[in-house]
């Protein structure tokens, strides 16, 4: 690997799109002075996956966000608009003004609800989980802890190979190196509150 971030490295906005996102991913794995296959290495991402994420060809799932989102020491706020902004003392989120990424590989909806607030500290996420969706086929393992509160609908969370199934009003907190998955376990749409500490977000 070679390369540090240069503390003045101007980074584009990410917006709501892959255009945004991709650009955003390029500016982060640059400022570390990292090729692409530099980038593969340190995330277990494949070369061609990070390419056509950063040409707007694909959107990363959540396993290859987390994991790119780690190995450039970066806070999920990539994936949307918020990494573009100086952190703010205090952050008031209205409900019509949240920023959103679409994640139809997953059939996940997340909107952001900490704002331009402090980064690397808290982050927290409004999930909104199509019927049948899941997280992916392979546990995911990353720092910090999680929580998730279930506002409506079912989640189901494998912990270690502990099943827990939440149902509206049920929160649960781990610690994230542990492997976990999740699934929406409901008829129909399933929201939540998802808060991570460390900025490993997704």
């Amino acid at each position: 690997m070679t390369g540090q971030p240069h503390p003045q490295a101007a980074r584009p906005e990410a917006g709501d799109g892959p255009e945004g996102l991709g650009r955003t991913l390029r500016a982060l794995r640059q400022e570390r002075g990292w090729s692409l296959n530099e980038l593969s290495l340190a995330s277990g991402v494949p070369t061609s996956t990070i390419s056509k994420i950063e040409n707007a060809q694909m959107s990363p799932s959540l396993v290859h966000a987390i994991n790119l989102a780690a190995a450039l020491e970066a806070n999920l706020g990539f994936l949307v608009a918020r990494g573009a902004r100086r952190p703010a003392p205090f952050s008031v989120v209205r409900g019509t003004t949240r920023a959103q990424i679409d994640l139809p590989e997953m059939a996940l909806t997340l909107q952001d609800l900490h704002g331009g607030f402090a980064p690397n500290l808290l982050e927290a996420r409004l999930g909104v989980i199509a019927p049948g969706a899941r997280s992916g086929d392979e546990p995911m393992r990353h720092a910090g802890e999680e929580i998730c509160h279930v506002l409506e609908g079912a989640i189901r969370y494998t912990i270690a190979d502990t099943v827990h199934d939440l149902s509206p009003g049920d929160t649960i907190h781990f610690k994230c190196s542990d492997p976990h998955l999740w699934e929406n376990r409901a008829a129909g749409e399933t929201r939540v509150v998802w808060i991570f500490s460390d900025g490993l977000s997704f």
